[in-house]
């Protein structure tokens, strides 16, 4: 193996190659989507696209454990997926779905704190490194001066800061958000993609996530994954404008991708 090559094994966390994804009951199996390939590297913020059903909340779930893979294979940190246990998986990968937090009369310091579930002892006691990882997270999220309100009491925009800082204070090499801009408005939208770019790059942590922002994700996504009906295509933003993954997202008639802008418009 060449240097270059062992450099490039090492920067990557995730890989899914050939993976096919969907649901199973007891025989029945439906498939969803398949072959899938891509690699989350550290430090990268990755978005996946596409349209609605097209099956990237379930990719999501696939590569976080909570469903089985139908075929193909997911590794992490060069390990395949299945040979984690829950444990284990949760201090590899923090999960952000858009469903609401368990309790929202919890305080944002106590929300954030959950995130330590996985490394703290029966009883749920925290260590002076479980505190250490929970201040830190507030401080990158800048949420010290609402550490101590009730999560019922935010607005949409900063209980979404609230969650990602649970999920760093995890403290996990991936972080999956699931449309982690849902209900919020376009500067808050802008807001909270810029803040996933930035805390990849801060900390090196690998974060993926899904969305409709198509415009934006291309603006501020290292990498993207465009699921369509026949295919799945992955690389940097540029490389997916030349290649016209983008062209293949929607029926044509209505909207068409531009090329020279990287957004949509009207026909």
């Amino acid at each position: 193996m060449t240097k270059s090559a062992t450099s490039e094994t090492k920067s990557v966390v995730l890989r899914a190659e050939e993976l096919s994804i969907g649901y199973k009951s007891g025989k029945q199996v439906s498939e969803i989507a398949r072959n899938i390939s891509f690699n989350l590297n550290r430090g990268e913020l990755t978005g996946i696209i596409g349209a609605n059903g097209i099956g990237k909340s379930t990719l999501l779930r696939t590569l976080s454990g909570i469903q089985p893979v139908l075929s193909g294979t997911v590794t992490l940190e060069q390990k395949s997926l299945n040979k984690y246990t829950h444990t284990e998986l949760a201090r590899e990968i923090s999960l952000v779905l858009t469903e609401q937090p368990p309790s929202k009369n919890l305080t944002v310091a106590e929300t954030i704190a959950l995130g330590r579930q996985p490394y703290t002892n029966w009883i749920g006691n925290l260590t002076e490194n479980d505190m250490l990882k929970i201040q830190e997270a507030i401080t990158l999220l800048d949420l010290e001066n609402i550490r101590h309100r009730k999560c019922y009491t935010l607005s949409d925009g900063q209980l979404q800061k609230v969650m990602i800082a649970r999920a760093i204070a995890q403290d996990t090499a991936v972080i999956i958000l699931d449309e982690p801009t849902t209900h919020l408005d376009v500067y808050h939208k802008t807001y909270i993609l810029k803040l996933l770019k930035d805390l990849a790059h801060r900390t090196r942590k690998s974060i993926l996530y899904s969305s409709h922002e198509i415009d934006l994700s291309i603006q501020l996504c290292d990498k993207m994954l465009v699921m369509t009906e026949k295919r799945a295509d992955f690389g940097t933003p540029f490389h997916l404008i030349e290649k016209g993954s983008f062209q293949h997202l929607f029926p044509p008639g209505l909207i068409e991708f531009d090329c020279n802008t990287g957004t949509f418009r009207i026909k």
